[in-house]
């Protein structure tokens, strides 16, 4: 259990559980020796997670230590990058102006998701959802910085999201789902569709929304529509 708990935190077992640190460690929970410790993890009187954030304290320190050298470094190239003229992405980056910023293709962030920005080498920052599988690696996370939505800009721009609509294929049923999105004053940028030999039609359709409260208007609307199965966002 606490070998997973330090895989988890990616770090080398051999490392980590050599003797002078596992008896340190056992030393600081008052164990006389490590098979108490291994044996109090057993009957839940101490968690693996406690016992491997104190076996892998110094390595962690170092590790936030090396992390924070390296936004800064980013920081600093970010700094030195030269001023472009400003592109109304509707994400702002604090205390740094006249600077690239783009929104990532990967997962379309919108108005209303929790996003943060990635420092690109040479390339300004690109925005990513907080979920996004692309940043949520280790070799990423030291490049991570906080970004946030311009609001005053989020009223006017509108971004393109991809939308996957399921359901009985029937006849006229694509026409509704137009007719439904136009009802919500939604502009429709490309639509496609096809059905299997089961009957079930799969609509795909670009829209340009201003934020996620308004994805979510279209979505209610055209799950109002007979034979519909579901609507989901498509994150690419």
């Amino acid at each position: 259990m606490v070998e997973k708990e330090i895989k988890a935190m990616d770090f080398d077992l051999k490392e980590i559980l050599t003797p002078e640190n596992v008896k340190r460690v056992s030393d600081k929970f008052n164990f006389s020796n490590e098979e108490d410790m291994y044996a109090a993890v057993g009957y839940n009187g101490v968690t693996a997670l406690q016992v491997a954030n104190r076996l892998t304290e110094k390595w962690r320190k170092k590790r936030d230590m090396e992390q924070e050298k390296d936004l800064s470094n980013a920081v600093s190239e970010l700094k030195s990058l030269p001023p472009v003229k400003k592109r109304e992405s509707g994400v702002r980056v604090s205390g740094i102006d006249n600077l690239l910023i783009r929104l990532s293709r990967c997962c379309n962030p919108i108005p209303g998701d929790d996003i943060v920005g990635f420092i690109t080498k040479g390339r300004g920052v690109s925005v990513h959802r907080s979920d996004c599988t692309n940043i949520n690696k280790d070799d990423a996370q030291a490049r991570l910085i906080p970004v946030e939505w311009e609001s005053a800009l989020n009223d006017r721009k509108e971004y393109n999201v991809d939308i996957e609509i399921s359901g009985y294929d029937r006849r006229g049923l694509l026409n509704e789902v137009l007719q439904a999105v136009n009802e919500t004053k939604t502009n429709i940028t490309a639509v496609s569709g096809k059905s299997d030999r089961n009957k079930v039609a799969t609509i795909n359709m670009s829209i340009a929304i201003t934020n996620v409260s308004h994805l979510q208007k279209v979505v209610d609307r055209i799950k109002q529509i007979p034979d519909i199965y579901s609507v989901r966002r498509v994150l690419n």
